[in-house]
């Protein structure tokens, strides 16, 4: 990674998913927080910044995408969206942002991210 300080906000519903990708990022020197769900994820972004944001899709109450048309007010951090429908399309407005398919693999996230950090510091 071209930079240290690297922060992500987990936006998952799941719990386990949530702080294992959690504890796999941290590991790999990023500094990681989690929302369990979108209002929290808002809450979060009053108080923090963030480099990415690794939001799921199917939520209840608030789903990734309505989360993110909120969380554009706050944040310029980029939007990495998670499902595991592999089926799903993405919203129109999101088409540039990248839509990863659960089970998600560590070493595949670590190295999509310094490939998206590379791009940033060039």
């Amino acid at each position: 990674m071209c930079e240290s300080g690297i922060k992500v906000l987990i936006v998952e519903d799941e719990p386990r998913s949530a702080e294992s990708l959690a504890i796999g990022l941290k590991r790999n020197g990023l500094t990681v927080q989690i929302a369990n769900c979108g209002k929290e994820g808002l809450q979060k972004l009053h108080r923090s910044t963030f480099d990415y944001i690794l939001c799921d899709i199917n939520m209840p109450q608030m789903d990734g995408w309505e989360f993110a048309d909120r969380a554009k007010a706050y944040t310029l951090a980029e939007f990495i969206f998670v499902t595991a429908d592999s089926r799903l399309v993405k919203k129109k407005e999101y088409s540039d942002c990248l839509l990863l398919i659960k089970p998600l693999e560590i070493n595949s996230i670590i190295e999509l991210l310094n490939e998206r950090i590379e791009v940033k510091c060039k």
